[in-house]
């Protein structure tokens, strides 16, 4: 069969032989069983269709259509590069992973007593502790990305940190496909292991150099134990000619936090599965989002809030500002199981659409077996209120300064509760040049 006749599909097989020829002595390794067994899952589930009730408004045909090189090498990219793409202001270690690799030469890790920082294929060499957690969580059985991640798992980025341990610094992985010479597709994994009573702050960046195809097909697996804090702040805000993918699977135990916030604001299409499972009483957990399609941008938010156990709360809210041909999706589903007495469990998603040819397609959804709860859940699209416009115009603003004020009080909201203070400013220059108006939103935001 010709490479031109090949589908994606076939190539990925391929390409995984040639992985498993490089592994040498590695390939009996317990985290290369698991990559075997889902590649396996990706062979029978394949690439998902809008046939799928998951995918019915997220049709990422086109994208697979196209050849990608899922074994790409790190390339020549520089400090310069990576420069380029650095928070003003910030403050802490940054992992920069190159077409799914760890650069170490390019990557800034202050250390940290108790506070590991690695890459995932030093994990797999040394056989660390961490990787007893690799796609414990993270579950493929019915997931054709995430078991394509798992597969391609080679590198990436692992995070622990030591019992009793406070992360006084954030940790900025940066993500970058460089896309000039051919289309690439990247499979970093992230391992985030919060033992107990430690904090620590991770924040993830995604980035494409180049004018051919980038596809990041990210894994993310977290374990926060008991008593321990993970903060999780991630912007996507790439080119037209990117596709970003994340499976994000969290496990938390007795009294622990995690606190997602995931701004999604350009990129050809965007897709980010989250969930988390409350599996110990008192674990909270936020899911905080907002996204800002234009152009014929599509970013897609699955969410899933496992209430495993009693006397848990979770806390969801999304919000989307939708103009051109911008399409948001929001899925988010909340489960109350049978023994989940007393919790407590909200979620929200409001929309604004700015044009008759933007689209969103919401469903929040609980599914509760248990009978001593507090639950709520609804979803709300429109266009900006008249009245607050009114208000605004009758105080000698003007008509688009007007609406853009509107607009940057209904992100803040979400841009606010972002982890760390130079990511919440960078996001909130990026909003404000969305909107067209960043000096004057920018000033009033200051004098406020």
């Amino acid at each position: 069969m010709s490479a031109a006749t090949m589908t994606l599909q076939e190539k990925l097989h391929l390409d995984f032989g040639l992985f498993e020829q490089q592994l040498n002595g590695q390939s009996k390794s317990s985290v290369h069983q698991i990559r075997k067994a889902a590649m396996e899952r990706f062979a029978v589930l394949g690439f998902p269709t809008i046939r799928h009730e998951e995918w019915k408004y997220t049709n990422i045909m086109p994208i697979v259509a196209h050849e990608f090189h899922a074994l790409p090498t790190a390339t020549h990219i520089t400090a310069t590069d990576v420069d380029s793409f650095r928070i003003s202001g910030f403050s802490g270690s940054l992992v920069v992973v190159e077409n799914g690799l760890f650069r170490a030469d390019l990557s800034i890790i202050h250390p940290q007593e108790g506070v590991e920082v690695l890459s995932f294929a030093d994990a797999i060499a040394k056989q660390h502790s961490a990787l007893e957690h690799f796609s414990a969580h993270a579950k493929f059985d019915h997931e054709a990305l995430l078991a394509l991640n798992t597969a391609f798992a080679r590198d990436g980025v692992v995070v622990q940190v030591a019992r009793n341990v406070s992360a006084e610094q954030p940790i900025h992985v940066m993500y970058i496909n460089d896309a000039r010479a051919q289309n690439v597709m990247s499979n970093p994994r992230a391992l985030v292991v919060v033992n107990e009573s430690a904090q620590v702050t991770v924040i993830e960046t995604f980035h494409t150099i180049g004018t051919e195809r980038s596809w990041f097909n990210l894994g993310f697996e977290a374990v926060v134990a008991p008593n321990a804090v993970l903060s999780h702040d991630r912007l996507q805000d790439d080119k037209a000619q990117t596709t970003i993918t994340t499976s994000t699977s969290v496990a938390q135990d007795r009294d622990s936090k995690y606190h997602s916030v995931c701004v999604a604001l350009q990129g050809g299409l965007v897709r980010n599965n989250l969930s988390s499972a409350l599996k110990g009483k008192g674990g909270h957990a936020d899911f905080i989002g907002l996204y800002m399609p234009t152009g014929k941008t599509l970013i897609d938010n699955h969410t899933v809030v496992d209430h495993a156990v009693a006397h848990c709360t979770s806390n969801e809210l999304y919000k989307g500002i939708l103009d051109e041909r911008g399409t948001g999706v929001f899925n988010g589903k909340i489960f109350v199981r049978k023994d989940a007495q007393k919790t407590q469990a909200y979620q929200s998603n409001r929309n604004i659409l700015l044009s008759n040819t933007a689209t969103i397609n919401t469903k929040p959804q609980l599914e509760i077996f248990a009978d001593d709860v507090k639950c709520s859940h609804g979803a709300t699209s429109g266009q900006l209120d008249e009245t607050s416009l009114f208000y605004l115009r009758a105080r000698g603003i003007g008509k688009e300064k007007a609406r853009a004020l509107l607009l940057y009080a209904f992100a803040e909201e979400i841009v606010q509760q972002c982890a760390n203070a130079a990511l919440q400013a960078h996001i909130e220059h990026r909003v404000a040049e969305l909107l067209h108006q960043e000096q004057e939103l920018l000033t009033d935001s200051d004098n406020d």
